[in-house]
C-alpha cells in the first residue's frame, strides 16, 4: 500500500537464508505452556530468550524485551511480518515483557515492534544482518547446532547432521505435474559432491540447484504413473569422494498426495495493474473536483502536464517540502491529492489497446468510493467510486442502504458502470481481480463518522479499534489517523462480527453481482493489501468464502518479503511477487553492485523452493508497482546505497538521496527490454505496471502515480513524455511469444549454463514428453558475447532456430553444445526441435 509511510524496514532481500524451511506451528502466543513435554535444548540461545524443544522438530521459544515503549510484541518470517500476531503481555516487576511462540527449526528473521509503526533490532540478540534493514536472526535446531559448521566437498566425508528429507512435505516432495514429481534434498553447504535419487534399480542423479550459508539444497524431477507408482517408493544416496550416506527408504502415496492448487487459468496469465484515476479520462462528466489545495481551482488536473508544474503557475514544484503528505504551504496544491480524472469509461475504452498488448488479466487498485486518487482510505467497500463512474450515486445509495441488511443493497449507477467494464472485459477472454483493503477505512467512512458523532451508541462502535472514546480517538494503520483500522482479535481476527458479515457480503457482492450462485459475472479474484496486519484467522476465514462462491478464483497478497505461511493451501493462491524484483535488479539492475549470473540463478532457484511449484507458477512477477519507483528509473538509477538494492532512498521527497527523476537513457531501455524478455520467458506469471510498456519513468510515490501516456494525446507538456515505440513492440511480441508457447506457461524450468565471467544466463522451459524445448539466453554485459550453451538434451537429428531476438550461430559440430553470439545488453529465445523425447540431463 504505502499510501503515506513506507515499511520498508522489515524487507530482506532474496540473499537472506531460507529459514531452513522451517514455518510457524502457533502463529499466536501459546496456550498453556506448561503442560508440554519440554527439554533443554543443547544448542546456543540468544540472551533474551528461553527455548525449550517439544519434539518433532518444534520449538518454544520465549521473547523478552524490557522496554518502556507502547504495545510491545514480536513480527518476522514465522509469522509473516505480522505485527499484531505476537504481542507480548506484561510488565513484570523488572518491566520487561514477554511472549512465547511454538515454532520449527530453522532460520527466521525478526524485529521487536512497538506502537504503532515501531521496529526494533533486537539489540540482546548480537545475531543480525549486517545491512540497512538490521533484522535479528533465530536460528532454532539444526540450523543452530550446524551454524558456522564448514563442509568440505572432496574430503570422503558427509555430516549426516546436514541431511534432510522429509516427504511430507512439499519443500521435498511437490508435483509439476500429473506424471512429473520433484524430490529435493538439503545438504550441508559445500559438503556432498553428489546426490541421487534411487527407485526400482534405476538412479535418477539429483543437481544442486540453490545455496546459502549454511546449506546446499539439492534437486530431481522424476516422471511417475500415480496409478502404478502408489506408493511411490525411493531412496536417496549422497556421496562424497568415497564417503557414501543412504537416506530411507521412503514412500508416498501419490494418489492420496495432499497436492497444492491454484487456479489453472492464472498460469497464463499477463497481468496489467492500473491505478484507474491515472489511467485514461473516458467521461468527463463524472471528474471530481480536487481536494485540498487544488479544489481552490476548481479543475480536474491537467493530464498532459508536467508532473512538477502547478497550473496557473509558472515556478514548478521541486521544493521537496511540497511533497509531505500535509502539505498545503503557500497555498500550493497538495501533490498527493491530485485527481486527474480517470474512469471506467477510459479503462473500456482502451480494452483493445490492453489486449494489442497481449494483456489477459488486470488488477484494479481499490475501486470503490473515497476521497483520493488510490482509493486506500475507502468510504466503504459496497459501492464502486462515484468519480470513476456516475456523480452523485454514493449519497442516494447511503439513504436507502441499510449496511446490515443485504435485502436493501441495490447497486447504483456507479456499480453498474464498473459491472459494464467486467463484462466488456470478459468478452475479450481477460481476467479481473479487484483490491482488497480489509485492514481498515478512511476516515471519511460513514461508518467511522458515525462513531465519532455517536460513540459507544452507534450500532459501528465495536467496529473501530478505539483508543479513547473521551476525547475520542482511534487507531489508524501505521500510526495514521486517516486510516482508521478495524479492531483485532486471536480468534476472528477482525473482531466484530457485524464488521465482518459486512466484508463478507460485499466480497460476495463483487464475486456474484446477481446472486444467482454463477460466479462468471463478477470479478475472478483479489489483491489484498497489507494483510500482515490482520490476523491469519480472518484469512482463514475469508479465503474459504471466497472460494466457496468461486473454486476458481484467484487470491493473492501484498506480501513484500518471502511469505510461506500466507501459501499454505488454505490462504492466498500468491503473492505480488517483489522478491523476484529484488533478484531481478541484483542482476539486471545494478552496476557496481550487480550480482554474478550464477548468484542471479541461485537467487531465482531459492525462491522456487520455497513454494509449491503449482504456486509458484501463478506468483505475479512484477517490476515495479504504485509502490516502487517505475523500473526505467530503477534501471537508471543503480547501486547508490544498500538500500537502492530494493525499494529505498528513491523519492524526490527524500533530500540528499541523489534519484536522477529525468528521463532515462536510450542504454537504459536497452536494459528494459533485457528484462522484460527474462521476465516473459520465467516461471509465474508476469505483470506490469500501467505505461512500463511505453517507458514512463518516474521516482516512488507519488511521482510513480503519474498520469498514463497516451499517443492520441501527444505532445504532453513536458517534451520527454514521449512514447518509446521500440520498447512498446518488444513487450508486445514477448507478450504474443508467452501467449502462444505453452512451455512458457505451464513448463519445467531447468538452467543450462551461468558464464559469470561473461555475465550470460541461459535456461529452458520445456514440457515434459514433448519433444520441443525453448532455450532463453540472455547477455547481461556491454560486450558482444559468443558462448557455448550446453544442449545435452539435442538429439543428432535436431533442429535448432531463432523464435525472439537477434543471434547469430557460428558453426559448431558438437551435438551437445551450441554456440551464439548475441550482442550487448541483449537475449534471445531458440527452439530446439527433435526427433527423440526431452529429457532431464
Amino acid at each position: 500500500m504505502a499510501f503515506f509511510k513506507k515499511q520498508k524496514s522489515l524487507v530482506g532481500v532474496v540473499a537472506a537464508a531460507l529459514l531452513g524451511w522451517g514455518a510457524v506451528v502457533h502463529a499466536g502466543p501459546v496456550p498453556g505452556v506448561e503442560t508440554f513435554d519440554k527439554k533443554p535444548v543443547t544448542f546456543p540461545v540468544p540472551p533474551n530468550m528461553t527455548v525449550w524443544d517439544i519434539g518433532n522438530d518444534e520449538y518454544l521459544v520465549t521473547f523478552t524485551w524490557k522496554t518502556t515503549k507502547p504495545k510491545p510484541g514480536v513480527a518476522g518470517e514465522f509469522n509473516s511480518w505480522s505485527r499484531t500476531d505476537l504481542p507480548m503481555s506484561g510488565p513484570d516487576a523488572n518491566g520487561v515483557y514477554s511472549v512465547t511462540a511454538r515454532l520449527k527449526a530453522g532460520e527466521y528473521r525478526y524485529k521487536l515492534v512497538s506502537g504503532e509503526d515501531g521496529w526494533h533490532t533486537d539489540e540482546a540478540n548480537p545475531a543480525r544482518d549486517e545491512d540497512a534493514n538490521g533484522n535479528s536472526i533465530l536460528r532454532l535446531g539444526i540450523t543452530a547446532e550446524l551454524h558456522g559448521t564448514v563442509g568440505k566437498r572432496g574430503d570422503d566425508s558427509i555430516e549426516l547432521r546436514g541431511l534432510t528429507h522429509d516427504p511430507a512435505s512439499y519443500h521435498y516432495v511437490d508435483f509439476v505435474s500429473d506424471s512429473r514429481v520433484v524430490v529435493r534434498l538439503r545438504a550441508l553447504a559445500n559438503d556432498a559432491s553428489g546426490a541421487a535419487v534411487e527407485r526400482d534399480g534405476a538412479s535418477d542423479a539429483m543437481k544442486r540447484i540453490a545455496s546459502d550459508a549454511q546449506f546446499d539444497y539439492w534437486e530431481t524431477t522424476l516422471t511417475v504413473d500415480p496409478a502404478k507408482d502408489a506408493p511411490l517408493k525411493y531412496a536417496i544416496k549422497v556421496v562424497d569422494g568415497a564417503a557414501t550416506e543412504k537416506l530411507g527408504p521412503f514412500q508416498v502415496d501419490l494418489r492420496q498426495w495432499r497436492r497444492r492448487s491454484a487456479p489453472d487459468w492464472a498460469k497464463d496469465a499477463i497481468w496489467y495493474q492500473i491505478v484507474i484515476d491515472r489511467f485514461r479520462d473516458g467521461d468527463p462528466s463524472n471528474n471530481p473536483e480536487n481536494t485540498l489545495g487544488s479544489n481552490r481551482m476548481g479543475i480536474t488536473w491537467p493530464w498532459k502536464s508536467d508532473f512538477f508544474a502547478i497550473p496557473g503557475r509558472k515556478e514548478m514544484l521541486t521544493d521537496p517540502g511540497m511533497f509531505s503528505y500535509d502539505s498545503d504551504k503557500d497555498n500550493y496544491p497538495d501533490i498527493w491529492q491530485r485527481l486527474y480524472g480517470g474512469d471506467f469509461q477510459g479503462v473500456i475504452d482502451k480494452l483493445d489497446y490492453l489486449q494489442s498488448l497481449g494483456v489477459n488479466a488486470i488488477y484494479f487498485n481499490p475501486i470503490f468510493e473515497s476521497p483520493s486518487h488510490h482509493k486506500y482510505n475507502g468510504k466503504t467497500y459496497q459501492f464502486a467510486d462515484d468519480g470513476y463512474g456516475v456523480p452523485g450515486e454514493f449519497a442516494k445509495s447511503m439513504k436507502t442502504n441499510n449496511v446490515f441488511d443485504t435485502a436493501t443493497w441495490k447497486n447504483n449507477k456507479s456499480d453498474e458502470k464498473f459491472f459494464e467494464l467486467l463484462r466488456e472485459a470478459k468478452k475479450r477472454r481477460m481476467r479481473v481481480i479487484i483490491d482488497g483493503v480489509f485492514n481498515h477505512l478512511g476516515d471519511s467512512s460513514p461508518y467511522f463518522l458515525d462513531v465519532k458523532k455517536n460513540g459507544k451508541a452507534s450500532p459501528y462502535a465495536d467496529w473501530w479499534d478505539v483508543i479513547s472514546w473521551e476525547p475520542f480517538k482511534a487507531r489508524g494503520w501505521a500510526g495514521t489517523d486517516e486510516l482508521p483500522q478495524f479492531r483485532k482479535d486471536d480468534k476472528h481476527g477482525i473482531a466484530s462480527d457485524s464488521a465482518r458479515k459486512f466484508i463478507m457480503d460485499c466480497t460476495t457482492k463483487w464475486m456474484d453481482p446477481n446472486g444467482d450462485g454463477d460466479p462468471s459475472d463478477g470479478i475472478d479474484g483479489w489483491r489484498l493489501d497489507v494483510p500482515m496486519d490482520v490476523p491469519m484467522p480472518f484469512w482463514d476465514e475469508w479465503c474459504a468464502h471466497v472460494r466457496a462462491i468461486n473454486p476458481n478464483a484467484y487470491i493473492v497478497g501484498e506480501v513484500w518479503s518471502p511469505a510461506e505461511e500466507w501459501i499454505d493451501g488454505k490462504k492466498f493462491d500468491a503473492v505480488m511477487n517483489y522478491q523476484f524484483r529484488v533478484a531481478a535488479l541484483r542482476f539486471f539492475g545494478n552496476v557496481e553492485k550487480r550480482a554474478k549470473a550464477s548468484e542471479f540463478d541461485n537467487d531465482l532457484a531459492r525462491l522456487r523452493v520455497r513454494y509449491p511449484v503449482a504456486n509458484t507458477m501463478v506468483m505475479q512477477n512484477l517490476l515495479d508497482s504504485h509502490d516502487t519507483d517505475r523500473i526505467a528509473s530503477r534501471l537508471f538509477n543503480p547501486d547508490l546505497t544498500n538500500d537502492r538494492l530494493y525499494d529505498g532512498q528513491n523519492r524526490v521527497q527524500e533530500p540528499g538521496s541523489g534519484y536522477k527523476f529525468t528521463r532515462p537513457t536510450e542504454e537504459t531501455y536497452q536494459r528494459l527490454k533485457l528484462l522484460a524478455l527474462f521476465q516473459a520467458t520465467y516461471i509465474g506469471a508476469p505483470m506490469i505496471y500501467y505505461g512500463t510498456e511505453v517507458g514512463m519513468y518516474a521516482a516512488d510515490d507519488p511521482m510513480c502515480r503519474n498520469a498514463m501516456w497516451w499517443k492520441d494525446m501527444m505532445p504532453y507538456d513536458n517534451p520527454d513524455y514521449r512514447i518509446d515505440d521500440s520498447l512498446l513492440a518488444e513487450f508486445q511480441e514477448l507478450f504474443k511469444l508467452r501467449t502462444r508457447e505453452e512451455a512458457l506457461r505451464h513448463g519445467e524450468f531447468e538452467t543450462l549454463a551461468t558464464l559469470d565471467d561473461k555475465q550470460v544466463f541461459a535456461f529452458r522451459r520445456f514440457v515434459a514428453g514433448e519433444n520441443r524445448s525453448l532455450v532463453v539466453i540472455i547477455n547481461n554485459s556491454s560486450e558482444t558475447q559468443t558462448t557455448e550453451v550446453p544442449l545435452s538434451f539435442v538429439g543428432a537429428n535436431d533442429d535448432v532456430s531463432l523464435v525472439h531476438g537477434k543471434a547469430e550461430f557460428p558453426e559448431c559440430n558438437s551435438k551437445t553444445e551450441h554456440f551464439i553470439t548475441l550482442g550487448p545488453v541483449s537475449g534471445a529465445v531458440v527452439s530446439v526441435i527433435g526427433n527423440t523425447e526431452v529429457k532431464q540431463p
